[in-house]
């Protein structure tokens, strides 16, 4: 099978390459973490030259699994903020 390449531009200067025989989900996951505070979905865009691609249909779904990781990070860091404010608040008590 050949390997063929998308493009996926999260936001202007941040792309990542993926090849449809062995995408680097990773990369693209690290990506997503560095940009996570800037992430629009309408500057989201999709490359490819292969017209056997459905380019639409895979932006609805980067943008959706995007959203949703982005949210987890956020209620991970919002249950992490509260744990250490439990520690601080359990600390003073104890001094």
């Amino acid at each position: 099978m050949e390997s063929k390449e998308v493009k996926v531009i999260l936001k202007p200067g941040c792309e990542i390459i993926l090849k449809s025989d062995a995408p680097d989900i990773g990369a693209l996951v690290k990506a997503i973490v560095q940009i996570k505070d800037q992430f629009d979905p309408d500057e989201l865009a999709i490359e490819c030259e292969y017209e056997g691609f459905d380019k639409a249909s895979f932006k609805e779904v980067v943008i959706e699994a995007t959203n949703a990781f982005i949210c987890e990070m956020q209620v991970d860091k919002d249950a992490y903020d509260a744990a250490i404010a439990t520690l601080r608040e359990a600390s003073k008590v104890t001094s």
